[in-house]
This record gives structure tokens, sequence and C-alpha cells, in this order.
């Protein structure tokens, strides 16, 4: 068992989720240091200063840190080494502190983030606002088309405008040919029969045959089978074949 794992030691984030308060004994938050990559940190009180967190997350130089609580909002909120944070109030439980100097504001959608170097990877721009992988991160440009940050890639905060970053659902199309005709969707798999209803006159007489990629043999597609049209899997390519000729 771990020392974060002991059975006195109840995890705020845990009760929060619960709806319950806190139980006596020690607590448990998360805490990161220059990132996102969260780590368990124990405090014995409930009403921790600033520099009790920093020193329970094994940082000595408390005055050449700044230290960061994440509002249920999603807003980076200043946490002076002097000040009190009430951890019965259940809404400090995951603690940001940055080294290094000067600090980089920013809005992501409504919330204000702070970070502590001059670029920020868009994967923590993600993790911050919370998106899954139907989303995707736009840099705003002020009375022009909104940035696309694309997938790992990191943003200079240093250049100019840029100052507020908003999450949108992004339109993903897959494609595919049947009988060398282009069709697209937007769902990433399909069944043989969904194929086939897309195919303007498809002869019911007919399988769904899809080619094999390299040394792999063609075969035939079910009405009930689905096929993934991932990019990762190559382009897919369907023909339509007499049952009788094929196999």
């Amino acid at each position: 068992m771990s020392i974060t794992d002991h059975p006195d030691i109840d995890d705020v984030e845990l009760a929060v989720r619960e709806n319950r308060p806190l139980r006596s004994g020690r607590y448990r938050v998360s805490f990161a240091l220059d990132s996102v990559d969260y780590r368990p940190t124990v405090l014995d009180d409930p009403v921790p200063l600033g520099r009790q967190v920093l020193k329970a997350a094994g940082i000595k130089d408390v005055d050449g840190h700044s230290l960061f609580v994440i509002t249920p909002e999603g807003d980076f909120e200043d946490v002076r080494a002097d000040e009190e944070i009430d951890l019965r109030d259940r809404v400090a439980h995951h603690f940001v502190a940055f080294s290094t100097d000067p600090l980089y504001r920013i809005m992501l959608d409504d919330s204000r983030i702070v970070w502590g170097k001059p670029s920020i990877p868009e994967a923590v721009l993600r993790t911050l606002a919370g998106i899954g992988p139907d989303k995707a991160v736009f840099l705003e440009v002020r009375g022009g088309t909104d940035k696309l940050i694309e997938e790992g890639s990191e943003v200079d905060l240093t250049a100019p405008g840029v100052e507020k970053f908003i999450t949108a659902t992004i339109k993903v199309t897959y494609f595919f040919f049947v009988n060398g005709k282009r069709y697209e969707t937007d769902k990433k798999k399909l069944s043989g029969a969904e194929i086939k209803a897309m195919v303007p006159g498809w002869d019911p007489t007919h399988d769904l045959a899809l080619e094999g990629h390299g040394d792999e043999p063609d075969r035939t597609i079910g009405d009930e089978e689905t096929v993934s049209l991932d990019p990762k899997h190559g382009v897919r390519r369907f023909s339509s074949v007499p049952k009788a000729n094929f196999g």
C-alpha cells in the first residue's frame, strides 16, 4: 500500500464526486509542476496554507514558485504562500505550480488559464478544456478566421494576438470507393448494408467485395459486418460482384 492510499487519507476529488463532506484525517489532492501531469499529494491540514501545499509536494524553494488552484469553472486562481485554502469547501483539489517567470495569462473558452512557459502544447489545452476527440482547439482571431491548433503542436504564447482559445466540434469526413466512385460519410464505421444503401441502384443479386491490401485477398462483406473507415487502415475500396462469380 502506498502512502497516498492509507485508510486515514480521504480523497478530496472523490468526496466531491460522492457529494459528501470530508472525513477527518489527512487529505489527498492532485498536484502538477510546470505541467498538467498530476500526481497525488497528501496534506495534513484541511485548511492548508499555499506554502504547505508546495512543501507537501516536495517543493523546497517556496518563494521561487507560483501556486494556483483550479476552480470548478476551470479558472487558475492564484494562491499566495500565506493564503489559506479550505479543502472542506471541496472545490480545491487540483493544484498547479510554476517554477518559471514570467507567467502567461490566456483565456480558454470562458476559463482564465495561467501557463509558466512561453509555449503551450495542444495536448495541454485539450486537457484543461476537458474535451474529447470530437472537438478541437482554435486560436481566436479577431476580425479573421479562427486558427485550428493542430494535434501534437505547440502554441507560442509570446506571439502577438495570442490571447484566447476556443473549442469547437470538428466534422470528420471519411471516404471510400465503390466501383471506383468516391463516397463520403461522417461515420467511422459502416456496415455492409449501409454501404450498399449509399450506392444508387445497388443490384441486390450482387455481393459487396472489399479489396485486400498487399497480400490480403479480396473478401465479401456481409450486410451485418462493419468495416472501419479509419485512414490508418488505408483507403477502403469496394466493388459490386455477382454472387455466383465471387470466391
